[in-house]
């Protein structure tokens, strides 16, 4: 990929001659394969390659954004004009600016975010991994009698960052993924499941088999559902769900969030949300992590942010403007696209593993729910409620027994938190850059017959 880290800069140089008190310019680059394969068949086969530049300008007070995919000298002359036009009607917010010099710079430790190995892999094996991903869960038992598809995704990357506070930098990275969806039937009744893997390294992907062979083992387990009467009960949240409990709150301690006044976690820095046990962390600057990054999209140094310890709130997660808004600190968790201003955004966000084992945790309930999926909207942002279309594994003396469906799971985000009684050992960013072990969650109501 072409090195832009002198062209940014030379727009900073440019952009403030021309009169910008500050100014910063972001080069996004992205070259990318994915094919979907259904029943043997390609429905997908997709290159493609993406770069765009985007200029963030900032005069007395008022800020304006351009954005181009077209890096011609002249374009670009035309971009700096354009930009400094805007910015002169645009209405001024004593809270805009860049981020606090004093935090630019980039991690230097080992973040291991490029696999050259992608490069090397032709179209032809990506295809043949994916069909044989379908073919492996299409034979693995005789109620899987359809598939939704099998796919192929991977893209390098590379994010350049230039500002006026001196600020230039530049990193690449890759991700890989596959994925398989696929049906069960039995007595006339269809269950649908799917399995995936992802990494940024390719011998980090789990085979294709074994990604075909998970999905259709979960298919199948499906089958044969059957209703439970509403009731309070304790809940095992697998670690897909508890993880999208941990996204929960991160969503409603983002500075953007709080400083709306939209979120459940308004002026409560520094009280106890939720169980002792619980520490919630978002960290930049894990070796293997499917989010770390040297800096973040303005350019301030990734680093390790206690969000939750010991069940205690510590932490709103902030960029400069929301920082600014609540008088707070910026954390280093700005996401940002060519085309978009930064905003608040996880980066490897987990919560610490507990010291059960799992198979403990579940034999510690008697009558419960293992809870699987989640679905639908139905959680309030400003309340923290719940309100869900859930599924899972009914359980008794300790053991999953049938499968649960059609039913609806009510809590509170907070409260369920509150409620945790055991945290199992078993975190694993495998599923993705927000992770958690499973939880047992000593009560919540399932909504039934």
């Amino acid at each position: 990929m072409r090195d832009y880290q002198e062209l940014a800069a030379d727009l900073v140089a440019a952009l403030i001659k021309r009169g910008a008190d500050a100014c910063d310019v972001y080069v996004s680059t992205s070259d990318g394969f994915n094919t979907t394969i259904r029943l043997g068949n390609i429905e997908k086969l997709q290159q493609s390659n993406a770069t765009g530049l985007g200029l963030r300008v900032f005069k007395s007070g008022a800020m304006a954004m351009t954005y181009t995919t077209d890096f011609q000298p002249q374009t670009l002359k035309d971009l700096v004009d354009q930009t400094l036009e805007i910015v002169k009607v645009s209405s001024p917010d004593p809270n805009n600016g860049l981020a606090p010099k004093d935090m630019l710079g980039q991690y230097t430790g080992k973040l291991r975010l490029f696999d050259p190995a992608l490069a090397d892999i032709s179209p032809e094996q990506k295809i043949s991994m994916v069909r044989e991903m379908e073919e492996v869960g299409r034979a693995y038992d005789p109620r899987i009698t359809n598939s939704n598809g099998a796919s192929w995704s991977n893209s390098i990357s590379q994010v350049t960052l230039a500002n006026s506070d001196g600020f230039v930098g530049q990193y690449q990275s890759t991700i890989a993924s596959m994925s398989v969806a696929l049906l069960a039937e039995q007595d006339g009744v269809k269950q649908r499941d799917y399995w995936y893997t992802f990494n940024r390294f390719f011998d980090g992907l789990e085979a294709p088999a074994s990604v075909g062979s998970e999905a259709a083992r979960r298919a199948v387990a499906r089958l044969g559902g059957k209703k439970v009467k509403s009731q309070s009960v304790p809940v095992v949240l697998d670690p897909d769900i508890s993880s999208s409990f941990v996204g929960m709150l991160f969503g409603a301690a983002s500075g953007d969030s709080v400083y709306r006044r939209a979120s459940y976690l308004v002026d409560k820095l520094g009280q106890s949300i939720a169980a002792p046990e619980i520490t919630i962390i978002d960290d930049a600057t894990l070796e293997d992590g499917l989010a770390s990054r040297p800096f973040d999209g303005e350019g301030v140094r990734s680093s390790r942010v206690t969000v939750v310890q010991e069940g205690v709130l510590q932490s709103y997660i902030c960029d400069s403007y929301s920082a600014r808004r609540l008088g707070s600190q910026v954390t280093g968790n700005a996401g940002r696209g060519y085309s978009s201003p930064p905003g608040v955004s996880e980066s490897n966000l987990f919560m610490q593993n507990g010291t059960v084992d799992r198979q403990d945790l579940i034999k510690s309930v008697k009558n419960g729910l293992y809870l699987t999926e989640l679905f639908g909207s139905g959680v309030n942002g400003v309340t923290g409620d719940i309100s869900q279309g859930a599924s899972g594994f009914w359980i008794e003396n300790g053991e999953l027994t049938y499968p649960v469906q059609e039913i609806t799971l009510a809590g509170n985000v907070l409260k369920v938190l509150q409620n945790v009684k055991a945290i199992a050992n078993d975190l694993s960013f495998k599923r993705g850059s927000t992770a958690a072990p499973t939880l047992l969650i000593s009560e919540m109501t399932v909504g039934g017959q």
